[in-house]
């Protein structure tokens, strides 16, 4: 082995000797930078005991007398100042050190000895070096980890000199300084004492290292990766044998030290709760933090639940403060207000109501009065959306938009596919002639549908209102006097569904023909059935209903009597065999209807044509009836003539109970809630088999009642077995409503519009379309209340509880829900009710039997064609419908009660300026702009450019209208007879005449004396003039001169003399009164 030179033997030897230095300790020096503890567990300080400061190296004594010397000097800030410099030199010093000590050499190679391993330069204190493999069995290794250790220390070290020797080689790594050593194999590194912790801790979580900053611990600790080690201060760090071994500080540390077991126990056993916090580690304070986090927010929790709770009670104690100040009151609707927690169903419903009938201001004065919702709840509570429109002559486009505006705000129905029946309505109302301006569409409406297609509609310019003013004053566009309504109805229980829903509006001059008005029926028909599924729920139209308009019994003619029923029809097995029914329908078997309300009332005017009706050969001549309902009722309850009275007087009584017969097998069907449908079919069949035998026997026609009010009836029962025999088909185990069928939902609605719009004024197309929208969800409401509604006073047809006829005290209204016989369609067979209703008409009639058999021989006969011949669209005289203007006259001035029925249009139509009633200008601009706050969305302007100036186009159209046309009263009744505003009564002057009066007259209330005869003999009759018709005009008076003339009539009451009672009036000194 070659000699080792000697300046790198020097280095070594310096070395050796600095690191002996190092590791000596003297007997009085401390060796941390603190003072012993005084405690018991450590010796007592003695007087000679002093401290070095480890930063200025000053010994200071810190016995017991000498304590504050210490304490002086660690509050010096001089100290700790130059300690700083001291540290900053040291730091620089040993920079330079390990600089020049790994400064590269040039490789040297050994062929004979191996290299050595490598020597990690500088291994911070409280850190373990990493070692090798190969070091860690080389010789060379032990004195690497004896020296790694205080390489970082205040020792000086001498870098060895690079030395040709083959002994000493450098490592081939490249850019890593290191050291070749030759060292003794006697000498080995302490490892220190190795920490172990239980399985799934490791050192960072588990050791408390809070406890090296409160206490002066007698150990260091470092970890290599996973492991880690705890070294004694007074370590040796070598110890002798080739074998790493704990040095004798480290294994008295690791065997008897108190402190170091109690650690070890925590981490295994874990540590109690009550223990300090310095004794926890990382993870185990984690853990109590997360705890206490959870602690925390229950209790918090837990308080927020107990403040709620808290005030809960709080709001108790105050709603019971306020009840009590409520009873103490005796306010009932604050009482209500506190004991209720919300809204009902019924609260929101009459709110509604009040909102569409009597308007926001209405609405709001209840909810602050009575409590009821506000205005905004309201709104939010409405699913009805306005309706547009038709301009002109309606489209399919603007039908099927207004039937998806309705469905769009329902609820889609679920559930397995099922089919309901619908019905189709139409009926005119009355509008006031105006031209109003549709921000929703931007068009003109007012005009009639008739004509619209000679004048442009869209207003988007000046000239586009000047262009239609001038059609409009020379007669090629007429301004429409009615609106034509049309609603579809579902033959439902549900009032949701049986509500009638309007799909159409449009404006009318009444010039329309059949067959314009059958294109409109066809248009209808087209767009419906392109909606007619919604949700699980298939509708099919089955009839389609009207009043008993001439105009319109022609076009349904046309529209659904094209053709004969098919054989292949499902419903032809349940028909064909019903002998004299008409079997004419059209598409989808869809056949015309007529309202029963007007076929009752039409019953009443027979009695009051001018020519009188013929009842099986007896002639009845017009009278003063009662009315409607009453009437009819007093009619079929006659009693037989008595024996002893003259044949004439029996046989106009056996009229009469003839006609009463006919009356109350048409009404009873409708308004006695008891009857089955089976009764309800068998009354009409009886009906009709009665007005076949008194509209045939002795050819009496129109001498009985008009063509038209024969067909009007004979369409209502007819579509009655058609539509119960497409319910059994279609829809076996459901209900059939016969009170369902006709337009009377349709007339309710107007009942409802015009009561909206208010008893004394006419309203526009425009207002008509938008209240029409809303009233609809208050006739869903009624329907599902019906207790609330009175009804339309001249459409009221009250309930009878008996089969005489009696009204009920209860229900003043028939509705689905008030019904309770058997409506179920299972059980009725058609044949069998059509065969007992003959059976029964010829019980009635005696010579029923024989005049249906000889119809039966008649060509072509059936219900529709009583002579052989179609009677749908005939023309009838006027005298068929001539009412005596005295008996109207009487009638309507004794019209109180609320059962009376209007009499129906007939003859020539009313004229349409009758109709206008503008308004001044005030309320034009309102109505105008309450139209455009009522819709959702304005999409165009509503201005127009004049001269530079934004004008409202509603101002524009009105400007225009009041040149147009003069103004009408706004009073209903005058503005109809054409009354204008405004104008001033013409005052009788009677300068002429001597008599202050006038002329000679008679005048209402005055006496009239007469000669009347009875049972042969002559009396004198005084009486009271109490009516004076001239013409067909009521008169307050009448000079003498007119009395003669044939169309002056005077109505009297005439008195009677009674002898007077002198216990009652012993004052009075006639006998007679």
């Amino acid at each position: 082995m070659s000699k080792m030179p000697s300046d790198l033997q020097k280095q070594l030897s310096t070395f050796s000797l600095s690191l002996r230095r190092s590791t000596s300790r003297g007997p009085s020096i401390a060796e941390s930078n603190e003072p012993p503890d005084p405690g018991p567990d450590r010796n007592r300080l003695t007087p000679d005991t002093v401290w070095q400061c480890s930063e200025c190296k000053l010994l200071v004594k810190v016995g017991l007398a000498e304590q504050h010397n210490y304490n002086e000097h660690q509050g010096s800030t001089k100290c700790r100042e130059a300690a700083a410099n001291k540290k900053q030199e040291a730091k620089v010093e040993r920079g330079n050190f390990m600089r020049s000590f790994f400064k590269p050499t040039p490789k040297q190679v050994s062929p004979t000895v191996p290299t050595p391993p490598l020597v990690q330069p500088h291994v911070s204190s409280g850190v373990r070096p990493s070692l090798t493999p190969e070091s860690q069995h080389s010789p060379s290794s032990s004195i690497a980890r004896s020296l790694s250790p205080r390489l970082s220390m205040e020792s000086p070290i001498i870098a060895p000199q690079h030395s040709p020797s083959p002994s000493i080689a450098k490592s081939p790594s490249p850019g890593s300084p290191v050291v070749s050593l030759i060292i003794a194999p006697r000498d080995s590194i302490c490892p220190g004492v190795q920490l172990t912790f239980p399985p799934g801790e490791n050192q960072h979580t588990s050791y408390p290292f809070g406890l090296h900053a409160e206490f002066s611990l007698p150990w260091n600790y470092f970890s290599e990766g996973e492991h880690f080690f705890l070294r004694s201060n007074r370590c040796h760090q070598r110890v002798s044998g080739p074998e790493p071994r704990l040095c004798k500080p480290c294994d008295e540390l690791d065997r008897h030290n108190d402190f170091l077991d109690g650690i070890r126990e925590r981490i295994t056993n874990g540590i109690n709760e009550n223990t300090p916090l310095m004794f926890f580690p990382f993870g185990g304070l984690i853990r109590r933090v997360r705890r206490k986090n959870d602690q925390l927010r229950a209790m918090r929790l837990t308080k927020l639940n107990d403040t709620r709770i808290l005030a809960g009670k709080i709001a108790e104690l105050d709603l019971h403060k306020q009840l009590m100040m409520a009873i103490a009151t005796s306010d009932e609707h604050r009482i209500s207000q506190l004991i209720r927690v919300g809204f009902t169903l019924g609260d929101y419903m009459v709110g509604l109501c009040v909102l569409r009938l009597g308007g926001a201001r209405l609405a709001n004065l209840l909810h602050r009065a009575l409590g009821l919702p506000g205005l905004t709840t309201l709104r939010a509570h409405s699913i009805i959306q306005l309706l547009h429109t038709s301009p002109a002559m309606p489209t399919i486009q603007e039908i099927e938009a207004n039937i998806d505006a309705y469905t769009a705000g329902e609820a889609i129905p679920t559930g397995p596919p099922r089919i309901v029946h619908r019905v189709l309505m139409l009926d005119e109302i009355a509008v006031e002639k105006r031209v109003r301006w549709d921000n929703k569409t931007n068009m003109i409406l007012g005009a009639c549908r008739e004509h619209s297609e000679k004048a442009g509609l869209e207003f988007c310019h000046l000239d586009d209102a000047t262009t239609f003013f001038q059609q409009l004053n020379t007669n090629q566009v007429h301004l429409a006097s009615e609106a034509t309504v049309v609603t579809l109805g579902a033959l439902s229980r549900d009032p949701q569904m049986y509500n009638p829903r309007p799909i159409c509006i449009s404006g009318t001059c009444k010039a329309e023909k059949g067959r314009q008005h059958a294109n409109l029926l066809r248009k209808l028909l087209e767009a419906i059935q392109s909606r007619n599924v919604h949700g699980n729920i298939t509708y099919r139209d089955v009839s389609v209903g009207s009043d008993g308009e001439a105009k319109r019994g022609l076009a349904l003619a046309l529209e659904f009597m094209k053709h004969s029923l098919a054989p292949s029809s499902p419903i032809y097995p349940l028909l064909k065999p019903l002998q004299f029914m008409n079997l004419q329908v059209g598409p989808d078997d869809i056949t015309p209807d007529k309202d029963y309300r007007h076929v009752i009332k039409a019953l009443r005017s027979l009695l009051m044509r001018r020519m009188g009706t013929n009842i099986l050969g007896f002639e009845i001549v017009p009278a003063d009836v009662d009315l409607t309902y009453s009437l009819l009722k007093e009619i079929w309850t006659l009693l037989d003539a008595p024996p002893n009275a003259s044949p004439p007087y029996i046989l106009a009584r056996a009229a009469l109970e003839t006609f009463g017969k006919l009356a109350y097998h048409l009404v009873m069907p409708y308004i006695y809630l008891k009857l089955s449908l089976r009764e309800q079919l068998t009354h009409l069949s009886t009906a009709a088999h009665l007005l076949l035998v008194l509209f045939t026997t002795n050819g009496a026609g129109t001498d009985f009642m008009a063509n038209q009010t024969f067909v009007n009836i004979m369409l209502m029962i007819k579509n009655a077995f058609f539509c119960v025999a497409k319910t059994k088909i279609d829809i076996p185990d459901s209900e059939f409503f016969l009170i369902l069928l006709g337009t009377d939902r349709l007339e309710k609605l107007f009942g409802l519009i015009r009561t909206a719009v208010g008893t004394d004024s006419n309203f526009d197309i425009l207002q008509f379309a938008s209240r029409a929208s809303n009233l609809t969800e208050v006739n869903i409401i009624l329907g599902l209340k019906p207790h609330w509604d009175r009804g339309p006073c001249r459409l009221k047809l009250p309930a009878v509880i008996n089969e005489r006829g009696d009204v009920s005290s209860k229900a003043d209204h028939v509705s689905p829900a008030s019904w309770i016989g058997d409506l179920r369609v299972a059980d009725v067979v058609p044949h069998t009710c059509w065969l007992a209703g003959r059976l029964k008409a010829e019980e009635i009639i005696v010579t029923a039997r024989e005049q249906l058999q000889k119809c039966a021989r008649i060509p072509g006969f059936d219900i529709l064609s009583p002579f052989g011949e179609l009677l749908v669209g005939r023309a009838d005289p006027d005298s068929a419908f001539e009412v005596d203007p005295e008996l109207l006259s009487q009638a309507a001035s004794k019209s109180t009660d609320v059962a009376d029925f209007a009499l129906p249009k007939v003859g020539p139509a009313t004229d349409p300026e009758s109709m206008e009633l503008p308004t001044d200008d005030n309320v034009e601009d309102f109505e105008d702009t309450l139209a455009i706050h009522e819709s959702p969305t304005c999409k165009h302007s509503p201005h127009v450019l004049i001269d530079g100036k934004q004008v409202s186009k509603a101002s524009v159209l009105k400007d225009f209208m009041q040149h147009h046309s003069p103004r009408l009263s706004t009073d209903r009744a005058k503005c109809v007879a054409g009354i204008p505003a405004f104008a001033n009564e013409a005052v009788p002057h009677h300068i002429a005449f001597d008599n202050p009066t006038g002329a000679p007259s008679l005048r209402i209330g005055n006496p009239v004396a007469t000669i009347v005869r009875c049972d042969g003999e002559c009396f004198l009759a005084v009486g009271q003039v109490n009516t004076i018709i001239l013409g067909s005009c009521p008169m307050e008076s009448i000079v003498l001169e007119l009395l003669p003339d044939r169309g002056t009539k005077i109505s009297y009451q005439i008195f009677h003399l009674a002898p007077v009672n002198s216990g009652n009036e012993p004052g009075d000194k006639y006998d007679w009164k």
